[in-house]
């Protein structure tokens, strides 16, 4: 019987190597979708927590006799419900604090500089030092809130009249409801 000498492998063989690509690019298919998505996700959450925020503060103003605010710090770049407190130690003084139900919400580092902005009855207001407040009883003002991020825009937008604020984003959304005076479009006398 005649033996043959083994050899020893020094390389892998053009089989193995197209196996070994196969496998990784089937990996990477599956990875790489769900780590660019993870960014969209949370701009999505961010959002909705900004919605939930303003859908309170909307609620507040309407059920509660006590003022509410809303306020956006660009340097902590918290989005905050405030409501006044009164101020223990100096007898009667209120001030702003943040709303013991509604946590503040942490806009991500990664949104930009400039992520969030606050407009009132179409100006763009700087809400780090005075907020965009409302008193009980009085008309609430328009509020839109608009977050910004790379070719994403989502805005948030509370007319003065509605219970809750609308979401529109990237341009898809519901308008909100606006009231209108059937008087003035001839349709006094119609039922509704």
């Amino acid at each position: 019987m005649h033996h043959y000498p083994r050899q020893s492998r020094t390389a892998f063989t053009l089989l193995e190597i197209i196996v070994v690509i196969m496998i990784m690019g089937v990996l990477a298919s599956m990875v790489i979708p769900r780590l660019s998505g993870n960014q969209q996700r949370e701009f999505k959450l961010t959002v909705e927590k900004v919605h939930d925020v303003v859908l309170m503060f909307a609620h507040r103003v309407s059920t509660s006799n006590q003022a509410a605010a809303l306020r956006y710090d660009s340097q902590s770049k918290q989005f905050e419900l405030l409501s006044k407190v009164k101020d223990l130690e100096t007898e009667g003084d209120f001030y702003w604090g943040i709303d013991p139900l509604a946590q503040p919400i942490s806009i991500p580092e990664w949104l930009g500089d400039n992520p969030v902005v606050i407009s009132v009855d179409g100006e763009v207001t700087d809400t780090s030092q005075w907020p965009v407040t409302t008193t009980p009883g009085e008309t609430r003002p328009f509020i839109e809130v608009s977050l910004h991020w790379d070719e994403h825009e989502a805005l948030i937008s509370l007319p003065s009249h509605a219970m809750g604020p609308s979401i529109w984003l990237d341009g898809v959304g519901t308008e909100p409801l606006m009231p209108i005076d059937l008087d003035a479009e001839g349709r006094g006398r119609e039922e509704w």
